[in-house]
């Protein structure tokens, strides 16, 4: 408790806003103008229901507790970025530099969605939503020299990333379905594997549209379950079953599609949205996150880290599992907030 209280009166900059001078698979889809889809052929039932206060807050406290756990054994073994690294399709990667591999999924990200290296048109004002210890929100901060501020549910990460802050960063507990920041407020909104947190998917995308500023460009990378088929009402039991699992150890809620996704972006009229399957991109990943599990040091701190941690390296397998299946996949979907 005392470490979240401290958190909460940690200056952040929001509000006061002050800048210094400053073959891949995708499918592009149009802007549309209308309401959130109502029916069930629009989007999938379970993106559309509504979501109690009671299990939101139960889920958060879940996540918040889960990266309090295991973000320093994460740190300790993989670094300051908390997410999958990008690896080219058919590539040798036994001896990868995965941690390179891992930057490479953020300039990979920034690429798909065309963020400019020009300097009169790079991003000035970042969030960072689901920021982890910041290790993105730094990267993208040195890259375009912008300020960037970064959320989490984790009082540990949260105190982590302002220890490794400095004056362009900036990092605090919030929540992403109701973020502590004005309108129209950030040249670029990034979301790096934060979304499959998220228990209330429309709410989640309509933050994401409100904070960017018109113009801006929003990137969401997150795990999605497949598409369905025309005729398909919902997942097979079988793949609703391997999910659930996963689900209880990562403190999940229900998954969605890219293409729901889609959906709602466009259902706010957003413009320029991609959407791209980079399942055999990140394929390396998780056979190397085990690896590393498996190492003296790895299972000395996990054992150290305690019992959520545990749970969640446990079902590694059921992501390898997952993705070879066509069930689970790594998307990226890449959009700009029309300008005024």
């Amino acid at each position: 408790m005392a470490a979240a209280l401290h958190l909460q009166t940690h200056t952040c900059f929001h509000g006061t806003f002050q800048l210094s001078p400053p073959p891949r698979l995708s499918v592009s889809f149009p802007s549309l103008s209308r309401s959130f889809p109502s029916n069930r052929r629009s989007l999938s039932a379970h993106v559309k229901a509504a979501v109690s206060s009671s299990s939101t807050t139960t889920l958060q406290e879940g996540i918040a507790e889960f990266y309090d756990e295991s973000s320093g054994i994460w740190e300790d073994i993989w670094g300051d970025h908390m997410h999958h690294g990008y690896y080219d399709p058919g590539s040798d990667v036994s001896g990868s530099d995965h941690r390179a591999a891992q930057i490479l999924m953020i300039e990979e990200s920034l690429r798909f969605a065309g963020i400019s290296d020009d300097p009169a048109n790079r991003p000035k004002r970042i969030v960072d939503v689901g920021c982890g210890i910041g290790g993105s929100s730094r990267y993208l901060a040195r890259k375009y020299g912008a300020k960037c501020q970064g959320i989490t549910l984790s009082p540990v990460q949260a105190g982590r990333a302002n220890a490794l802050a400095n004056a362009q960063v900036c990092f605090e507990v919030a929540d992403a379905l109701n973020q502590p920041f004005p309108d129209d407020q950030f040249d670029l909104v990034w979301s790096m594997e934060s979304g499959e947190h998220m228990p209330d998917k429309p709410k989640f995308v309509e933050e994401l549209v409100r904070v960017a500023a018109p113009g801006g460009t929003i990137i969401v990378v997150t795990w999605c379950h497949r598409d369905l088929g025309p005729s398909e009402e919902s997942l097979q039991p079988w793949e609703q079953k391997l999910l659930n699992r996963i689900c209880d150890a990562y403190y999940l809620p229900e998954w969605c599609s890219t293409s729901d996704y889609v959906k709602l972006f466009q259902s706010l009229s957003l413009q320029d949205i991609k959407a791209g399957d980079w399942t055999e991109n990140v394929a390396p990943f998780w056979p190397a996150v085990i690896r590393s599990a498996l190492t003296w040091k790895g299972f000395t701190s996990l054992l150290r880290s305690g019992l959520k941690t545990i749970k969640g390296a446990l079902v590694m397998p059921l992501m390898i599992e997952g993705f070879q299946k066509g069930v689970i996949k790594f998307a990226i979907i890449a959009c700009r907030k029309p300008a005024e």
